[in-house]
């Protein structure tokens, strides 16, 4: 491979991953140290060189993951063609009915949940805990001692008041530790293993249904507020125009998806709509 050329790595990547990241563009700004920055044209994904010792960076999203057809042949050619390591990893898992609430994880920190070795890491509260209708957060740990974890209301996050979806996400940082490539394939495993009152986690999280719910969730976020701004506009259009609801349709359309729903529009895994 040549020294600074990304040809080679966007040719192999591409291929490993069916194309689905699209092109790679060179941006006007390094990235994270490294001289050079190229974005990839979906997921919010970025690949940078020019770092010391000659290295590069890749950097796949949480979006850009979910574009990953396969993540053994992905991991392998980062192993063992590439020689890297993570240096950083976030996994996540999803609780859809709440049974693991934030509350229950603030309930747990103040007993032995979240103690490992007789230690108990610090921790943090963000969000709308008074009025609890935009989300609460709850943080255990701290990125720059290498392992933090995040417990949200992501439901309430996307815009739905009631739902009671909680997302658990840990994030790990090569600090004091190596981050096996098992992360790729094997994520529940080590989000259930981080602390104890993680246990509950499953290893056979459904990356499908949490796309298919981000979708419905969003979907009818983006519809009520459309209705808020435009909906005595569109009542109008329609009775200057007989009745014609086509005709105000055809007025309104623009080509395109909203920024919200491009990725499961790509993947085809639209949202249900809610019962």
């Amino acid at each position: 491979m040549r020294k600074g050329d990304p040809r080679p790595f966007f040719e192999e990547f591409s291929k490993l991953t069916q194309a689905r990241f699209g092109l790679l563009s060179e941006l006007p700004r390094g990235f994270q140290g490294y001289k050079r920055c190229f974005a990839f044209e979906h997921s919010k994904s970025f690949y940078g060189i020019g770092g010391q010792r000659g290295t590069a960076l890749v950097s796949i999203s949480g979006e850009g993951c979910a574009l990953v057809p396969g993540w053994s042949a992905l991991a392998a050619y980062f192993r063992e063609e590439l020689r890297g390591r993570i240096t950083r990893w976030d996994g996540a898992v999803d609780d859809y009915e709440g049974l693991h609430s934030v509350d229950w994880a603030v309930e747990q920190y103040r007993g032995e949940g979240f103690t490992n070795r007789g230690r108990r890491p610090s921790s943090s509260l963000k969000g709308d805990w008074l009025e609890e209708v935009a989300g609460k957060s709850f943080y255990v740990g701290r990125k720059e001692n290498g392992k933090l974890m995040r417990i949200y209301e992501k439901g309430k996050q996307l815009g739905e008041k009631d739902s009671p979806w909680v997302r658990w996400e840990l994030e790990l940082h090569n600090v004091d530790r190596r981050i096996d490539w098992d992360v790729l394939l094997e994520p529940g495993r080590y989000v259930a293993g981080a602390y104890p009152c993680t246990a509950w986690v499953h290893a056979d999280a459904c990356r499908v249904k949490t796309l298919r719910k981000t979708d419905r969730i969003s979907y009818d976020h983006l519809v009520h507020h459309a209705r808020i701004s435009v909906g005595r506009l569109v009542n109008t259009m329609v009775e200057r125009n007989g009745g014609d609801a086509q005709k105000v349709v055809a007025d309104l359309r623009r080509p395109g998806v909203p920024k919200r729903l491009e990725l499961t529009e790509r993947l085809g895994l639209r949202g249900e709509k809610k019962k």
